[in-house]
């Protein structure tokens, strides 16, 4: 179990995990010391800038629906690569309507606070409510 314990620590300060400068408040984001942090959906997420954070959500186009982004203005935050990529998950040859997950990823670019707001919606149900939606709200420093 001490080993367990060991190895769990050591992975989370070989990807970054670790915080700096300050401590985090209750129930927010933290600000890793690098690498790439998932952003905290209906929290807030800290960042440096030139940090990157990426959202990864459930989805199934094969359904109709996909994921819809808010624009984000201000240039506090810039869209990277991949952006709204859906990636299906393993599945048997020929089988269909397997779902998967979309990611998004983003640069932090200047400091200053944004809200993304992700709509699960199918492009031609414009006056229907979305099926689900996601806010991350991000503060960059």
């Amino acid at each position: 179990m001490k080993r367990f314990a060991a190895s769990i620590v050591s992975l989370a300060l070989l990807t970054g995990c670790g915080t700096a400068g300050g401590e985090p408040e209750e129930g927010t984001g933290v600000i890793p010391t690098g690498g790439v942090v998932e952003g905290v959906r209906g929290g807030e997420t800290r960042l440096r800038v030139g940090q990157t954070m990426t959202v990864a959500l459930g989805s199934n186009s094969t359904t109709g629906y996909q994921w819809q982004v808010s624009d984000v203005e201000g240039g506090v935050l810039v869209p990277g690569t991949p952006f709204g990529e859906e990636i299906v998950e393993p599945h048997a040859p020929g089988m269909v309507g397997v779902g998967g997950t979309t990611h998004w990823h983003y640069l932090a670019a200047r400091p200053g606070a944004v809200t993304l707001t992700f709509t699960y919606r199918r492009a031609w149900e414009r006056d229907t409510p979305p099926a689900q939606t996601e806010r991350y709200r991000v503060v960059v420093r």
